[in-house]
């Protein structure tokens, strides 16, 4: 499938290792972008033995440029945005959905995230073990559910015909709300697929101090400018919010 999948990762480098390391074991090397957003040190070295893409900014640009960037040079079909500390848990994922999204013109998918505070690989294994143990081959899906921005897939085809670029007074957050209002105002297809799994281990970038006042800036620049914004995004989550 044409198809890529982009890792944007500052720092955080055994996360994104062993990211890579699970993705590669299901998906081609080729279609593996990692975006380095100006990690010390870089990630040249680590991904050697994995010859995938490779992108190195030598300054963070932050998330949203970052995406913005990521956008204009992939040039597939789809493009996955997948978090450097967010696994997918469901075997055959992308096999699955991207067949589904190609025969349904479906915009923009995610799937059912499990918040973990920490992150080990024992739990990576259960968690991997438990869902694909009681998996239905048949997808079912949902567009009542809560969207979140650490696994999205775009058809890029369509998606780029929207006004694509997050707003460049957004640098960490709310560029998911940014995507995913572009799809809903847009009246396209966007399905949460609701027996596919990811797991989303909390990152600690937002303890960064120089990050928190971007993301506090953030804040007041969205409540400023939010009239982009489709309310239907912010769907509750079931289970005690259990799935973010």
């Amino acid at each position: 499938m044409n198809h890529t999948i982009a890792i944007l990762a500052y720092n955080n480098h055994e996360l994104t290792i062993k990211n890579i390391d699970e993705l590669t074991k299901e998906n081609s090397n080729k279609n593996i972008l990692l975006f380095d957003n100006g990690s010390t040190p870089s990630f040249k070295e680590y991904i050697k033995k994995y010859d995938i893409q490779y992108h190195r900014e030598e300054k963070n640009l932050y998330v949203n440029p970052g995406w913005n960037k990521i956008f204009d040079l992939v040039k597939t079909k789809y493009l996955t945005l997948l978090n450097n500390d967010c696994y997918i848990l469901s075997n055959n994922y992308f096999t699955d959905i991207l067949k589904h999204m190609n025969k349904h013109d479906v915009a923009l998918s995610s799937c059912k995230t499990i918040n973990k505070k920490k992150f080990s690989i024992s739990t990576l294994k259960f968690y991997k073990y438990y869902f694909n143990f009681f998996a239905n081959q048949n997808l079912k899906y949902s567009t009542k559910a809560r969207r979140q921005g650490w696994i999205m897939t775009l058809d890029l085809d369509i998606y780029k015909k929207l006004d694509y670029k997050i707003p460049n007074y957004l640098k960490v957050w709310y560029g998911d709300d940014w995507i995913w209002s572009q799809i809903v105002n847009h009246d396209e297809k966007y399905f949460i697929y609701k027996n596919r799994y990811a797991l989303h281990i909390r990152n600690q970038t937002i303890q960064n101090e120089e990050i928190k006042k971007i993301i506090d800036l953030d804040k007041k620049r969205m409540l400023e400018k939010n009239n982009w914004v489709n309310k239907n995004i912010y769907c509750k989550s079931r289970l005690f919010n259990r799935y973010i």
